[in-house]
């Protein structure tokens, strides 16, 4: 049974997952370097098989290349968030007085995916961001910046589309298995709570 760990990083307090299964893991949204994350990994002995990433936001990419050089593992990306991992201006650190560009080459998601004993499928949830992906494990949604507790992702940043979310949200709608939900920011909801009372959902 997967086992998932909350680490929030950064300015900014972005949910870094660590996936645990056995003792591989999958680091998803690593928003800064942490020294407890590396300890917590090394105590276990975990086998890092990858890196995911539900969006390029900064706040959740600004630890990539030093969980990448540590691990030497793959980092995965939705092919429509590729460019705002080495743009400032779109991944929204010129903002922020930092001039974020990672030196990494993603592997792109396929629909589904199989890394280590980890299979989750990807869903394509364009809103908050052009590429942003829910990935959905078998009773587990990591939704990134789409869905929290009772709100949804902001659409009015660079690649964001008001209309692209209100599509993703009623594709959600239609998932029809009570996950639990561990969003970009935020303590972790459950799918039927946030259908039954997420005003964005109405």
């Amino acid at each position: 049974m997967m086992k998932v760990e909350t680490y929030p990083l950064g300015n900014i307090q972005a949910n870094c997952y660590l996936l645990w299964q056995d003792n591989h893991v999958l680091m998803v949204d690593p928003g800064g370097s942490s020294r407890k994350i590396a300890e917590r990994i090394a105590s276990d002995g975990g086998i890092v098989d990858a890196i995911l990433l539900t969006h390029g936001h900064f706040d959740h990419i600004a630890g990539v290349e030093h969980f990448q050089k540590m691990y030497n593992c793959p980092v995965y990306a939705s092919k429509e968030e590729a460019k705002l991992l080495s743009d400032p201006q779109l991944n929204g650190s010129h903002q922020f007085g930092e001039n974020i560009s990672l030196d990494v080459d993603p592997t792109y998601y396929q629909s589904e995916e199989h890394i280590g004993p980890f299979t989750f499928e990807v869903f394509e949830a364009p809103g908050h961001s052009e590429g942003s992906v829910l990935l959905i494990f078998d009773d587990v949604i990591i939704s990134g910046d789409v869905l929290f507790q009772m709100s949804i992702g902001r659409t009015d940043l660079a690649t964001g589309s008001s209309n692209k979310m209100n599509q993703t949200l009623n594709r959600i709608k239609m998932l029809d298995k009570n996950y639990t939900v561990y969003p970009g920011h935020g303590p972790s909801t459950t799918l039927d709570f946030e259908k039954q009372n997420n005003p964005f959902f109405r």
